[in-house]
């Protein structure tokens, strides 16, 4: 009875290896269909196909290993973010939460070297696009539509007021998405090393939902715009990586940052929002800021108008943590 159950045992162990092995070499096949996926459960630019080779690939990504350790972990937690949450109005409370209510600090003073750059504004998701261009479902190359031109924008008003800034158009979701935090954290450090005067980045953003039809897109529009002077105005959040080294402080500068806006401008901004993993990049420096200028059911008008405002409250910011 032992000789029989031990020969089972092997044939099964045989069995599973033989699975494994043949299922690992489909899997690495399809590595795109696996990126469709997930960049769906974020991003509604593609459609979702193949989830079951998706799913299971989930599991062996875990323990994927690269010869880059650092580039390695960024991908990892792209990964984690975009299967544990869905960017939209309706987030599980249980894999994103709001940051807490506790009074930010001013952040720590820095010294401001005039005639020289300031702040960065870059973009990990160049594509990302607000109506009316719904090309490749909000993810265009067309930069008037895009959030480079809302960048853009925002470098302008925060000239005006007596920055230097640089803001890096360079596209790092495209032509492929998978990958677009390496790209931009090595586009990041190459400017910051060249320019350590810069003491404040921005990673410039806009929130995505898979929207349905058009009752719903008018339904989350409405959520995500609000009212000043007389003209709808897209709203804003700050997102907020946990396994960052230096969370507490970029958390005390976001909410810094909203705690400013409400005074100025109440219900432009929307909560901190800390998500389950991810880094985001920002590492980098402790006055690090990704932020989401409305969504893609907002218009490019009502986002370059946010720029403007965003300008005034970075503004009195920067001026309060200014040596």
């Amino acid at each position: 009875m032992k000789r029989e159950s031990m020969i089972l045992s092997i044939i099964l162990s045989i069995s599973f290896v033989a699975i494994f092995s043949i299922t690992s070499k489909a899997i690495s096949s399809n590595e795109e269909d696996f990126l469709k996926y997930l960049i769906t459960k974020t991003y509604p630019e593609l459609k979702e196909e193949k989830k079951s080779k998706g799913l299971i690939k989930i599991g062996f990504d875990m323990f994927r290993k690269d010869e880059d350790k650092i580039e390695q972990e960024e991908e990892k937690e792209f990964i984690k973010i975009t299967v544990n949450s869905k960017k939209g109005v309706n987030t599980d409370k249980k894999t994103v939460k709001q940051s807490s209510n506790k009074k930010p600090q001013v952040p720590q003073k820095v010294e401001l070297v005039n005639g020289k750059p300031q702040i960065l504004i870059y973009h990990t998701h160049s594509t990302e696009s607000y109506e009316p261009e719904r090309t490749g479902n909000y993810h265009s190359l067309n930069r008037k539509y895009s959030v480079l031109a809302v960048g853009e924008e925002l470098k302008k008003y925060l000239e005006k007021k007596g920055y230097s800034v640089l803001h890096n158009q360079e596209y790092h979701d495209y032509p492929s998405f998978n990958g677009s935090y390496k790209r931009s954290l090595k586009t990041a450090r190459s400017v910051l090393s060249k320019y350590d005067s810069i003491k404040f980045v921005f990673d410039i953003h806009r929130d995505g939902i898979d929207i349905k039809n058009e009752e719903m897109r008018k339904s989350v529009r409405k959520q995500e715009t609000t009212i000043i002077n007389g003209e709808k105005v897209a709203r804003f959040s700050i997102v907020v990586g946990p396994e960052s080294p230096n969370r507490e402080k970029v958390e005390n500068f976001a909410n810094y940052i909203i705690n400013i806006s409400n005074k100025k401008y109440p219900g432009l901004a929307k909560k901190v929002i800390v998500k389950p993993y991810g880094r985001f990049n920002q590492f980098l420096s402790n006055n690090y800021a990704l932020i989401e200028i409305g969504g893609n059911a907002n218009t490019i008008d009502e986002s370059l108008k946010t720029a403007k405002y965003l300008s005034e409250i970075l503004d009195e910011v920067l001026k309060n943590m200014k040596r």
